[in-house]
Order: C-alpha cells, then structure tokens, then sequence
C-alpha cells in the first residue's frame, strides 16, 4: 500500500476546492471563482518568470563563450520598465514591445505557412483518382497508411504474405502471427466508408470510391475558399456564387475548429471528475485522499460562502439606499 505524506492529500483536496471554484461561475461571477482566477494567473505567471529566469538569463551570464550581445536582450527588458521610473520616457517601452511582437509576428507567420498553408495546397493536389492500398503487394510504409496498422503489424502482415498471399482482407487482418490485441484493434478500424476496407484489397487497382471524392470536395473546397479572398474582380454572378460557397467552407471550417475546441475543453472536465474520483491513482490512494468527501465539502463551502456573500451585498445595497449613496466592494 502506497501512502501518502499529509501535504500530498492537503494538495488534492486544494485541487478539488479549486476545480469547484471555477465551476462556481456558471452561477455567477462570485469570490470564489475571482480567488482561483488571481490564484491561477499568478502562479502562471510566477512560474513563468522563474522558468524564464533561470533558462535565459542565468546561462547567458554564467556562459564563458558571452559577448556583448548578451546585454542586448537585457537592454530591451530594462527598456519595457523605464515608464515606472517617468512617464516622460514611456516611449522607449515602444522598441522592445515592437521587437517582439515583430520577431513573434514573423516566426508565427513562417510556421503558419509551412505548417498550415502548405500542407493544405499539398493535400489539395493529390491525385483525384485513389486507389486501394495492394495488401499483396505494398510496402510497409504504404500499409502503415492503412486505417489501423502499425509499423509492427506492417511487417507482420509482410511476412505473412510472404508465405501465403492474402485473399481477403478478412484474412489479413486475422492471420495468427498478430497478437489478440493487434486483430481486435484491427476489427475496430473495418469499415467499406472510411476503414481498412475502404482503404485496402487484396488485388490492385480498386477504386477507393469515398476517398476519389473526399479529394474532390477538398479541392473544390480549397479553390472556393482562396477565391472569396481574390479581390481583384467583383463577387458577381458566377464569381459570386462560388465565392458564396467558399464562405460556407469557411464556416464549417470555423464551426469545426469551435467543435474540436469546446470537445477538448469537456475531455478536460471529464478527465478532471475522474481525477476527483481517483481513477488515475492507486486505489490505496484513492481511498486515503477521499475525493468525493472533498468535493462534497468544497461544494458545502463553496454554497455556504456565496449565500454569505450574497446577503452581504444585499445588505449593503439596503444601506446605501436608506442612505442614497452607491455600495461599493462587490465583485463585478
């Protein structure tokens, strides 16, 4: 049995109360959510000056190769202080802010292109006609294109072949060199849409219809999105309307952007309630930290603090109103 040391468990019941001090929000804004907010940005950013301090600064002093360039950044760092000393000189602050946001404007948009825009004009200029992977007759970099195969299933599946040609997919992905877990991971990913059956066959030259017109609609798609942006001619008639079209492209762009975002962020609200619930930790742990105890308490105080806040402000505004001024100290 593994055991905990008092501050472990006092951290995981800190956690706890925190988590619920942000989810406290979706009542309304409140004490409780402000203290986590502060309480997260400033450790965020303490840890980021640390980090920075000790990453950066530190070696390029202690580094014998130094030159005078190192003083160069640091310059530009004291540069971004000199308005606390006077407001007079606030406008040496410009150059190191416009520095870095040039240096960050030109990587990001170096990055964007080769990682973003790139690869979109390479996808997009991939052949219309696809066909399925040979099973019989592909490489091991081919085959691990396949929907579910790994470079050690590749080989396998190579020296499977090797020995008796395959005649199905069914009997590829169910030859007894692969291990239980392999085959099983394998029967998860069959499908005729978009699966190893879409994908692959035991003779060449098959059609891969669904993918023939996912390229398809993917070029079309890119071109109707670069032209809503090609000002140079008027957006009328068909111009227009294809233009239209690429605007429709866009939202769903954006719409599935906003989807995968809003999913990442409900992912971490579940991975955060197991993590409540212990199910990433020993259950010897579990059992000595109590995370549904401390959700339950968190929540009493969390409930107890905003009826007392609440009648606080309410009392407050009473006053002021007998008195006909304006309550101050609430929490916007």
């Amino acid at each position: 049995m593994s055991q905990l040391t008092a501050i472990e468990i006092i951290g995981f019941w800190c956690g706890i109360f925190l988590t619920f001090c942000i989810l406290s929000f979706l009542y309304k804004d409140n004490p409780f959510y402000k203290f986590a907010e502060h309480l997260f940005v400033g450790v965020s950013i303490g840890y980021i000056v640390i980090t920075q301090f000790q990453n950066n600064v530190v070696p390029r002093f202690t580094d014998d190769n130094s030159t005078w360039l190192t003083f160069v950044p640091i310059g530009l760092a004291a540069l971004m202080f000199v308005k606390f000393l006077s407001p007079r000189l606030a406008w040496m602050g410009r150059f190191p802010l416009a520095f870095v946001v040039a240096m960050a404007a030109g990587q990001n948009v170096a990055a964007l292109v080769q990682s973003d825009i790139a690869e979109q004009v390479k996808t997009a200029s991939r052949p219309l006609d696809l066909r399925k992977v040979d099973l019989n007759t592909a490489s091991a970099d081919t085959l691990i294109s396949v929907a579910g195969v790994t470079p050690g299933i590749a080989t396998k599946l190579i020296a499977e072949r090797e020995q008796r040609p395959f005649t199905s997919v069914e009997d590829a992905v169910t030859r007894p060199s692969l291990s239980e877990v392999e085959r099983a991971g394998l029967a998860d990913e069959r499908g005729h849409l978009v699966g190893i059956d879409a994908n692959a066959a035991v003779t060449g030259g098959q059609l891969n219809v669904f993918g023939t017109l996912s390229q398809i609609l993917l070029l079309v798609a890119f071109l109707t999105a670069l032209l809503y942006f090609y000002f140079s001619v008027a957006h009328k008639g068909t111009i227009g309307k294809v233009s239209r079209f690429g605007v429709w492209i866009i939202m769903i762009g954006f719409g599935a952007s906003f989807g995968f975002t809003v999913q990442g962020r409900i992912a971490l609200a579940i991975g955060r309630a197991q993590d409540i619930r212990g199910k990433f930790m020993e259950p010897s742990q579990a059992a000595q930290v109590h995370g549904e105890l401390a959700a339950l308490v968190s929540v009493a105080i969390i409930v107890v603090g905003i009826v007392a806040w609440e009648r606080y402000n309410k009392r407050r505004a009473n006053a002021a109103g007998n008195t006909g001024g304006t309550p101050s100290g609430t929490v916007n």
